[in-house]
């Protein structure tokens, strides 16, 4: 959650505690949760998987626990920690009985991905009436049951804020609702946890916006979520703000901000990346050049082995695989330093370049000489020493 405007939060968690529409009703049994299974996300898992018959019954269990348990902390709204979706933040959540938006969400949704159920934190804005409320960034859940996503706000069902004071009231609105009506009252920073066919534009919020998105082709949140998936950090932000900026882009203050803070990190990333990727040539670098080094001392003990013409004889096999292997070796070296292109370590790999290249030149002139000698018949063999002598001479 980013530092957007926090300043009227109790404001919005009291006037969408009177939106509870009808029907909207809790189930009828509901499973209590023992204060014994509530040491950590992991253990409420494992309760809830043993007293539950269903993921659907699960998460009522769990929203019900945390609507009941779990106090909108209201002197700490405005204070943002940046270690709040870590097993510390949950662990002082469950202590305390105290949270924020960020708390709730991350328990909520941490419990369900021990249980097996597919949950994931969301980050937007809230709206009442086609309007934006002037809160802030809201983080709720999205779960998936089946093939089907669904919307749930543990905050905004745990009750609401009068007068600087928490008032618990357990709301059924705002669990599991679908996403074509969640969007109305849950505005997601990026479009793709609209998991809509048609989503929202940042400039066209309301009904009138939907309306303009039906007439836009269709976007494929499925394949888009697939991909999400198998994105790293890097990816998945660069590609939300590709997405944030399609639609609608910079439309409002929140937006601004979100943008602002994700081009930021991404700037950060990159250098990570790029450091990271230096540091990985860096270290390929010096794999190879021990390699070479190890090469160059194969070679000159090959020399000294030749220079006492091969003795203590050696099986043909062996000695082919000597000069052989010294061969390899500097193919793969060859073959690695290709592979580094970073700038700064480019008069290293050419240095080593160079080097490698000389060294293939009088390997492969050895090479050549081993495999004649071992044609050679054995009575003859001593004899091409001397004329490869007299031949350099």
């Amino acid at each position: 959650m980013k530092p957007v405007i926090f300043v009227l939060l109790g404001l919005l968690l009291c006037t969408q505690a009177a939106a509870q529409p009808a029907g909207k009703l809790a189930p009828a049994a509901i499973v209590q949760i023992p204060e014994t299974a509530t040491a950590s996300p992991a253990a409420m898992a494992q309760w809830l998987k043993a007293h539950t018959p269903n993921s659907i019954a699960l998460q009522q269990a769990l929203f019900n626990w945390m609507a009941a348990h779990i106090a909108y902390d209201v002197p700490n709204m405005n204070q943002i920690s940046s270690y709040r979706d870590s097993a510390a933040a949950m662990q002082k959540t469950l202590r305390t009985r105290k949270g924020i938006c960020t708390d709730y969400a991350v328990l909520y949704a941490q419990v369900c991905r021990e249980a097996g159920i597919s949950a994931l934190v969301v980050t937007g804005y809230g709206l009442q009436n086609d309007i934006m409320i002037p809160t802030g960034s809201h983080d709720w859940v999205i779960v998936k049951n089946g093939a089907q996503w669904t919307v749930t706000d543990p905050t905004w069902g745990a009750g609401y804020v009068d007068n600087g004071r928490f008032i618990q009231r357990t709301n059924w609105a705002w669990f599991q609702v679908a996403p074509q009506l969640a969007v109305k009252t849950h505005m997601p920073y990026d479009p793709l946890w609209q998991l809509l066919l048609h989503p929202m534009g940042h400039d066209e919020v309301g009904i009138q916006g939907l309306a303009a998105a039906e007439r836009r082709p269709v976007f494929s949140y499925s394949d888009s979520l697939n991909i999400w998936f198998r994105q790293s950090r890097l990816e998945r932000l660069q590609s939300a703000a590709a997405r944030i900026r399609r639609f609608g882009g910079a439309a409002n203050p929140f937006i601004m901000s979100e943008l602002d803070w994700m081009d930021q990190t991404i700037q950060v990333l990159v250098h990570n990346q790029e450091v990271a990727n230096r540091n990985r040539q860096v270290d390929e670098f010096n794999v190879m050049n021990r390699s070479y080094t190890e090469v160059v001392k194969l070679y000159n003990e090959y020399v000294n082995f030749k220079n006492r013409q091969f003795s203590p004889e050696v099986k043909d096999d062996e000695l082919k695989k000597m000069i052989d292997g010294i061969v390899g070796k500097l193919q793969d070296i060859e073959k690695s330093l290709s592979g580094l292109k970073d700038a700064s370590i480019r008069q290293n790999t050419d240095e080593l370049q160079q080097a490698v290249m000389e060294m293939k030149g009088k390997v492969q002139e050895e090479r050549a000489f081993v495999y004649k000698y071992i044609k050679t018949e054995k009575g003859k063999r001593r004899e091409l020493f001397y004329v490869q002598v007299a031949e350099k001479s």
